[in-house]
Formats: C-alpha cells, sequence, structure tokens
C-alpha cells in the first residue's frame, strides 16, 4: 500500500490520541493504587476494556487464518506480566519515570532479534543501545533496587510481547490478539488474588496483593481506565495502518510528556535534570531504533 502524506499526518494524530489515552491509564491507575494493589489494577482494567472491545466485536464478527495458538497464548500471558510489573512502577515511582522505563522496550527488541532471531546489529543499532543504558544508568542513579528492576522488566517484557504480536499479524484478527491479552489479564489476576491470601514474598510482591473492594469514585476510575484502554489500542492499531512504523514509533513517545503532565498534576516532583538527561537518552535510543525498522 502506498502511503500519502496526509495518510502520515492522520497516523500520526491517531498516535497522539492514543498516547493521550495510554496517559489516562496511568492516570487513573495512579489514582486507584491509593486503595488498591497492582494486581487488582491489572484486573479491573482488563475487565472494563474486554467488555468494550467485546461489544465492538459483536458488530464486526471476527475471522482468523489460525496456526499460532501457543503464541497466541504466550503474547496474552507475558504482556499481562508486563502489565502487573507496570502498575506496580506506577504505584511505586512518579508517572514519568514509571513510563520512560517502560520505553526501553526498543532496546530489548534489538537484543532480542539479535540472540534469538539471528539478526545482524548495525554499528547505528550497536550506538543507540549503548545510548539507552546509558540513559537507564542514569535515570536509575546507578542503583538497581527492586523498583528499578520492576521498570527494566516491564521494558523487557514488553518486547517479547510486541516481538510475538509480529509473528502473529497473518495468523489472527488484531481483535484476537488484544482479546488474548485481556483474557489473561482478567485470569491471571484472579488467581494472583486468590494465591495471595496464603502466601507472601518479597520478591513477587509485584504480583501478590489481595483483592480490595472498589468504593466512591474507584468506581469512575475503573470504568474510564477500561475505557482509554480499549480505545488507546484501537487508535494505536489505526496509527500503524496510516503511517510507517518508525514514524509511529516515533509519536508514540508523546506519551512521555503526557505522564509528565499528569503526574505533576497528582502531586509529582518535577524531574531532576540528571533524570532528564537519562529519560532523552532513552527516548532518542527507542527513536534510533525505532526509525531503522
Amino acid at each position: 500500500m502506498n502511503l500519502t502524506s496526509s495518510d502520515t499526518r492522520r497516523g500520526i494524530f491517531f498516535m497522539l490520541i492514543a498516547s493521550f489515552l495510554f496517559s489516562l491509564i496511568m492516570l487513573f491507575a495512579k489514582l486507584l493504587s491509593a486503595s488498591m494493589g497492582s494486581v487488582e489494577v491489572t484486573f479491573w482494567r482488563n475487565v472494563v476494556g474486554l467488555a468494550v472491545i467485546g461489544a465492538i466485536t459483536l458488530r464486526k464478527p471476527i475471522r482468523n487464518v489460525g496456526g499460532k495458538p501457543f503464541t497466541l497464548v504466550f503474547r496474552g500471558v507475558i504482556g499481562t506480566v508486563a502489565l502487573l510489573t507496570f502498575f506496580y512502577t506506577i504505584s511505586a515511582t512518579t508517572l514519568s519515570n514509571a513510563i520512560v522505563y517502560s520505553k526501553t522496550e526498543p532496546i530489548f527488541t534489538a537484543l532480542l532479534a539479535f540472540f534469538l532471531l539471528g539478526e545482524k546489529l548495525k554499528p547505528y543499532s550497536i550506538v543507540a543501545v549503548i545510548i539507552g543504558f546509558a540513559g537507564v544508568a542514569l535515570l536509575s542513579g546507578l542503583e538497581m533496587g527492586y523498583l528499578h528492576i520492576m521498570g527494566l522488566l516491564t521494558g523487557f517484557l514488553s518486547s517479547l510481547a510486541y516481538t510475538s504480536v509480529r509473528s502473529l499479524k497473518t495468523y489472527y484478527d488484531e481483535r484476537t490478539v488484544v482479546l488474548s491479552f485481556m483474557f489473561s489479564g482478567v485470569f491471571i489476576p484472579i488467581i494472583l488474588m486468590i494465591v495471595s491470601q496464603y502466601v507472601t514474598s518479597e520478591i513477587f510482591a509485584f504480583a501478590l496483593s489481595p483483592f480490595v473492594l472498589p468504593h466512591g469514585s474507584d468506581w469512575l476510575w475503573i470504568a474510564l481506565m477500561g475505557v482509554a484502554a480499549a480505545y488507546g489500542q484501537i487508535f494505536m492499531t489505526r496509527a500503524y495502518f496510516y503511517a510507517k512504523a518508525g514514524i509511529v514509533s516515533t509519536a508514540s513517545y508523546s506519551v512521555v510528556l503526557f505522564a509528565t503532565m499528569f503526574g505533576i498534576m497528582l502531586g509529582d516532583i518535577f524531574p531532576t535534570p540528571t533524570v532528564i538527561a537519562g529519560g532523552m537518552l532513552i527516548i532518542a535510543s527507542g527513536i534510533l531504533l525505532s526509525r531503522q525498522k
């Protein structure tokens, strides 16, 4: 398909909308973290999102070629674990730090392609990876505490999930992939919330928190978070349809600006110069790697 300049502008516009919606998810997750654990936030995010995507699917039935069920399940499970670590990071640090950590995904994707798929790392890709890890060093203050590990784990697991999506494109409708993710995002947290009643673990603190009945404004944040999640996925998919992946990926970094803005509104301290420098290096690394796809 030949993409025109108007298509590219439309793709960028859709990605900006998706980024704004994704930052809203972070905002509502942060508000909910005051009364419930990250596991339950993940659960509610997917329950509402599942209902919204399900309603959309009823209007237009899904048609799949099929053939990769294990990869489909793997994407759902890995995506869910990435969401658990992401929401944990949101609850434990500022929104700007949480989103920048998650944006290490292109760095890990490049490394996975090299080690698992045998793809060659070109000189500029090696430079981009080095720049990215220099940014991580600045962002973390050269510490590797639990929070920093969870942030990096979010990027690593997200890279696994997105890599699997690429291999599912020709076999499944995009809604099937999203639904697989959301089904896992409901089922796995239910199991974890049951287990958390009997098991405690410092290592798996991100995945073990009991169910707490939402109250008051929690229900509003849950509903808005689920709707934002569903439509964020839709607009992101449309963006990749209208514009090249490298351009869309670059536009997706606008979520850092939106998340920082919402974080400051919630009372997060303004990022220090060191944190800003680290974030800029990670973003620059991601843009360099994305533009080469």
